[in-house]
């Protein structure tokens, strides 16, 4: 296999990873993140900014490694997204489920029209059924009359992609395709297990939060908000009237400094010690830790209600017995004890090195990277979650020569689907 680049564009951050399928081995041979600038809350408000943001990363890149990045499959969180559920139905023509009658029960599945301003980004079968039996996955090789499959066609707002795209080509990128961050940072933090049981995967980056629930193996819901640790850094900044460097600092070093949590019940200390801060003027000042605590939490708290808010949304079919949050925000000291409080379930933090392990167990990859966690510390770091979800998933559906299931050519009709259904080509 080729060597495969990601590109994940965030509001304050750009990573890039590289791999490779080769001898039988997953290889990540790259993984790195810049600083980003022209997006905000996750929109792009300055192509310009974005598309110099692209190349200065582009330089080092090359400079550093020698290599020359061309074409990339991009990350990006999406606006304005939305779930159509979509039935497609063929009748059998040998008897036989083959892997042309499930590419034409997905084909037949697609074939709506889609709002101007709407873009499909992902077509994801849900189930099959066979001969009015359902929940099955692989119906290839099933003695069988009719075919019938359930997809989710996951559109975003068109002008967003769109100008994502173009910020790329103008970098000098040729995109490859467009992967939503909630499905890619999911790739990464989640097993099958936690696809099968009912999981709510949220990645919290910079400038929004990107939601995902897996139920009976499936992706089942799907949405995005303009509101992440951007929000409590400004927060800091303007409650404590230090410099917004200086609230990065502090919520980075002190992990969020959040509350102590007892049993769902929120204390702050009475007398707690102070810390000392540059203030606006340069000249240092010393804050109560409480004071950072209560204006850490009253963010946190707002996440989680939108959090919670949004899980009352989901059909009461399915049921969720756990959480995973990712990206930065994740490490944030009690954030996680936090979340188990308000959402009534159990927690924990996803890292991209979970996803590729699965990988590797799905298709039959020897796993050597471990073995380099020095050098790609990334591996194991929520803020990369996204960037290697996205490499997970090019690799799955790029086309892995090795493997001698139908897995990849399904998805790669897929993908020329997509563009298909798109108002313009990625490529």
């Amino acid at each position: 296999m080729n060597e495969i680049v990601v590109i994940d564009i965030g509001t304050t951050k750009i990573s890039f990873a590289t791999g490779k399928v080769e001898d039988g081995k997953l290889e990540v041979d790259f993984l790195k993140s810049y600083p980003s600038a022209g997006l905000k809350r996750g929109k792009i408000i300055d192509m310009e900014a974005l598309i110099s943001s692209i190349k200065r990363s582009l330089q080092d890149i090359e400079t550093t490694t020698g290599i020359r990045v061309k074409r990339a499959f991009v990350c990006s969180s999406g606006t304005d997204l939305e779930v159509i559920n979509s039935n497609g139905t063929v009748r059998v023509k040998k008897k036989e489920v083959t892997a042309e009658d499930v590419d034409l029960a997905i084909e037949a599945a697609t074939a709506m029209q889609i709002s101007s301003d709407k873009q499909a980004v992902h077509i994801l079968p849900v189930e099959f059924i066979v001969d009015g039996i359902n929940g099955i996955r692989d119906p290839v090789g099933m003695k069988a009359l009719r075919l019938e499959v359930k997809v989710y066609i996951i559109t975003a707002s068109s002008s967003h992609i769109q100008n994502i795209v173009t910020c790329c080509n103008k970098a000098g990128i040729d995109v490859e395709e467009v992967v939503l961050q909630s499905v890619a940072s999911s790739e990464a933090v989640l097993t099958e297990h936690d696809r099968e049981m009912g999981t709510l995967a949220v990645d919290i980056g910079g400038g929004s939060m990107d939601i995902a629930i897996f139920y009976d193996g499936y992706l089942r819901h799907i949405s995005t908000y303009s509101i992440g640790g951007n929000h409590i850094t400004n927060d800091l900044a303007i409650g404590l009237k230090i410099p917004f460097h200086e609230a990065e600092r502090i919520k980075t070093q002190l992990g969020g400094a959040l509350p102590d949590i007892n049993f769902g019940s929120v204390k702050f200390k009475e007398n707690d010690k102070a810390i000392e801060i540059v203030g606006l003027d340069k000249h240092p000042i010393k804050i109560p830790l409480s004071v950072i605590k209560e204006i850490v939490y009253a963010r946190c708290e707002e996440i989680l209600e939108i959090l919670k808010k949004e899980l009352n949304s989901v059909p009461q079919e399915i049921s969720l017995s756990s959480a995973v949050f990712t990206g930065g925000t994740a490490l944030m000291h009690g954030f996680i004890s936090l979340a188990e409080g308000f959402l009534s379930m159990p927690a924990r933090i996803g890292k991209p090195d979970t996803g590729i392990m699965a990988v590797c167990s799905e298709l039959g990859l020897e796993e050597s990277i471990m073995d380099r966690s020095d050098e790609l510390e990334g591996i194991f770091s929520p803020e990369f979650s996204s960037t290697i979800g996205t490499l997970i998933y090019a690799i799955k559906t790029a086309g892995f020569q090795e493997s001698d299931s139908g897995f990849e050519k399904m998805f790669n009709k897929i993908s020329t689907w997509i563009k298909g259904l798109n108002p313009f080509k990625l490529l």
